[in-house]
């Protein structure tokens, strides 16, 4: 990922989330787009949680979208590799 686009956008909320889940490591949490990446647009905000799981750093059992104030994901957790995409930045 080239370092400007982890500061905008989909990129931000990309890393915000990473972060988020690294905390809750090893254990799985629902939560909101609002808490996770406050400030990310729901689009960038899906773009983002698709990236991740598409690359395998992160797994989750659903994607809310229109359901409440933001998307959220549920049961969502980093994977061995994108824990380890967390430990490296």
């Amino acid at each position: 990922m080239v370092k400007d686009e982890q500061r905008t956008g989909a990129g931000a909320a990309r890393q915000a989330l990473l972060d988020y889940l690294r905390r809750e490591w090893p254990g799985s949490v629902d939560v909101a787009a609002r808490v996770a990446a406050p400030g990310a647009s729901a689009a960038d905000f899906l773009e983002a949680c698709t990236t991740l799981q598409n690359d395998g750093l992160i797994m989750y059992e659903a994607l809310l979208l229109g359901l409440g104030p933001s998307p959220k994901l549920l049961t969502a957790a980093l994977t061995r590799k994108g824990l380890e995409a967390a430990l490296k930045r």
